[in-house]
């Protein structure tokens, strides 16, 4: 879930833009054309899905530090985000059915290294239950929850209820929020506990007053996000849970080198296998 209230910066892309970084290619999968960045090369490939109503355009700052990994890394936005034309369907499962099939169609399907910032996390792990042969290890960037809304709500329903009011309103109607409430709503995905059966880094921001209105950055809200994180890897002895209060819910731009020391310490897991 997006945490800051510059959630509209978010959709405009605000961040800025590297000079002279790899222009995005387009593949029309299922009739809509993707936009996508490929670089780098390597045995494995990272792939990475972003927060909602983001694209491949908010990777950009970065792509530099990602080049001189000895990795090869593609970066897409989803249906509808970015220049990536807009579907009726931006489920998870049919989400993912286009990405494995934009990863195939430029051989990319094995050894796959899957980074899901906020939103991006539940595509992440349900990508890799639908595809376990393929996926080596998963990086959760504050990763959005199925559970927290109930959670949050457990906690003061009153409160919880106005301030989702308030959010729905500031997203009018954007469709991928609006999956994410249905997906609060039926608390689960399909993600067969993967988290629990490969290697898995988390990177959970457990900063306060990032708002100063919303449940979700409250002291008990901040633990509710924290346990939930933990419960994902609670039985994986293969994980790395990382909790910091000096970054907030926008990881890759916040702290850089907390970003790229859990995409190493991922790698380390994985290689350990």
């Amino acid at each position: 879930m997006i945490f800051r209230l510059t959630f509209l910066l978010f959709f405009l892309y605000a961040s800025p833009v590297v000079a002279g970084t790899q222009e995005p290619r387009v593949l029309v999968i299922d009739g809509i054309q993707m936009e996508y960045i490929d670089i780098g090369a390597g045995s494995k490939t990272l792939v990475i899905e972003s927060g909602i109503g983001m694209g491949l355009a908010y990777w950009q700052p970065l792509l530099a530090d990602l080049s001189k990994l000895n990795i090869r890394t593609v970066i897409y936005s989803r249906a509808g985000n970015g220049k990536s034309q807009a579907a009726k369907d931006v489920s998870l499962a049919t989400s993912n059915q286009r990405l494995e099939k934009l990863l195939s169609t430029i051989h990319a399907k094995e050894n796959l290294i899957l980074i899901g910032h906020s939103f991006g996390g539940l595509h992440v792990r349900a990508f890799a239950a639908a595809y376990p042969e393929r996926v080596k290890g998963l990086l959760l960037l504050d990763p959005s929850h199925e559970l927290f809304d109930s959670e949050l709500n457990k906690y003061d329903a009153t409160w919880a209820k106005r301030d989702t009011t308030k959010l729905n309103g500031m997203m009018n109607n954007q469709p991928e929020w609006d999956l994410l409430q249905g997906i609060y709503h039926q608390k689960m995905i399909a993600d067969g506990d993967i988290a629990n059966k490969i290697p898995v880094v988390i990177v959970t921001s457990s900063k306060l007053n990032e708002s100063d209105w919303w449940i979700g950055h409250s002291v008990q809200g901040k633990k509710i996000w924290r346990d939930l994180h933990q419960s994902l890897i609670i039985n994986n002895a293969n994980s790395i849970h990382m909790v910091t209060n000096q970054t907030g819910h926008n990881v890759p731009h916040d702290n850089k080198l907390l970003f790229l020391s859990s995409i190493s310490a991922l790698l380390g897991l994985v290689d350990g296998v």
